[in-house]
């Protein structure tokens, strides 16, 4: 390998590497997909080996990369920072809250829910506060205790959990469309298209019948 091969080679071992970080996998994983041992993969990060175009292909697959980043004209979107500590201490509480409202609510003591869960008042005055947080399958015997669906004390309408399976929700669904739709949709020249049926969509179903009387009466 040459000079100007080997410079290219690390520039694209530094693409591949900030693809698997980005997609969080490890080298092992990667090599794992392309039948290599974890030292051969690792060597192609490094540009201490060469790596073929159809292995750079599956590596566009695995990661989620499109193809056009390894040549250098498309950079990867850097998903959004969260504090997940921050976030977790913040729903410990709003979870307490959510606790403490349902007991008042359904006309509960604090000694009362703590023999429903085999446990003490402290804990259930720590839970409530947020100073604790309550264990998964407490929190699930607590809502059944309380007539509570578990997801009531989900965060499935705000935030980034929301944010995120709305995301996975839409997916699913664009992968449920035929192949012709879904390239019609991807399409950025046909957003106008797009558009114009959500307006349409929108519309009352009077004025829609008025408009496509009109237009075919222009057309007769």
């Amino acid at each position: 390998m040459n000079d100007v091969d080997h410079n290219r080679a690390k520039i694209l071992g530094g693409l591949l590497q900030e693809a698997r970080q980005r997609a969080g996998r490890s080298t092992e994983d990667c090599a794992q997909v392309l039948s290599l041992s974890a030292d051969d993969y690792a060597s192609i990060e490094s540009a201490n080996r060469s790596i073929s175009l159809p292995e750079l292909e599956v590596m566009a697959i695995y990661l989620k990369v499109p193809m056009a980043y390894f040549w250098g004209s498309k950079q990867l979107e850097q998903p959004p920072k969260i504090d997940y500590e921050l976030y977790t201490n913040l729903r410990q509480k709003i979870i307490g809250a959510l606790i403490l409202q349902t007991r008042i609510q359904a006309g509960r003591t604090q000694e009362e829910l703590a023999v429903a869960l085999d446990s003490t008042v402290e804990q259930i005055d720590a839970y409530e506060t947020g100073l604790e947080a309550i264990p998964y399958f407490q929190l699930e015997k607590l809502a059944g205790d309380l007539a509570l669906p578990l997801q009531y004390f989900s965060n499935e309408e705000h935030g980034p959990l929301a944010k995120y399976e709305a995301e996975l929700k839409l997916e699913e669904r664009f992968k449920e469309l035929p192949t012709d739709i879904q390239t019609f949709v991807a399409e950025p020249i046909n957003l106008s298209y797009l558009k114009t049926a959500i307006r349409l969509s929108k519309t009352d179903v009077g004025k829609l019948r008025a408009i496509a009387e009109g237009i075919l009466e222009i057309t007769l």
